[in-house]
């Protein structure tokens, strides 16, 4: 049952790594929710497109993952080089408008993934989006307020 619910994990993160957000939406559910709503799996194409703008480059490692019936919690860091601007909210949304740094980033994440009939039918995360503002704020003035 375990490799049952980590199966789907492991297809979502490899479609991550080799940059395609079709097959990092594939194993999700077509109504499943991302942060407590509603997106389904072509929500979940689009945040990985807008992901993939803003860092092409983009790579997650799993540090240590737990599994509880049918929900997998991970540890994970993202890395990735700031080279666009996604065209949606991910990662808290601060990055929609900040023009490219060419900074490297690295963030540590938490995710938790329940999944239903060999898909993932809820992902929820926690991430430090202050310290990735931070790394990218350096030069740009990214996650600076005007007043």
């Amino acid at each position: 049952m375990t490799d049952q619910i980590r199966d789907p994990i492991r297809r979502h993160i490899e479609g991550a790594n080799r940059h395609d957000a079709d097959a990092f939406a594939a194993p999700y559910a077509m109504n499943a929710t991302n942060h407590g709503r509603p997106v389904g799996r072509e929500g979940l194409r689009r945040v990985a497109t807008s992901l993939l703008a803003a860092f092409p480059d983009l790579h997650f490692e799993i540090e240590a993952t737990v599994v509880e019936g049918n929900t997998l919690m991970c540890e994970m860091t993202m890395t990735g080089t700031h080279l666009g601007t996604p065209d949606s909210p991910v990662l808290g949304g601060r990055l929609v408008g900040v023009p490219p740094t060419g900074h490297r980033v690295t963030q540590r994440q938490m995710h938790l993934f329940r999944v239903v009939g060999g898909e993932i039918a809820e992902h929820r995360a926690v991430r430090d989006d202050l310290g990735l503002l931070e790394q990218l704020a350096a030069d740009s003035g990214a996650g600076q307020s005007s007043g």
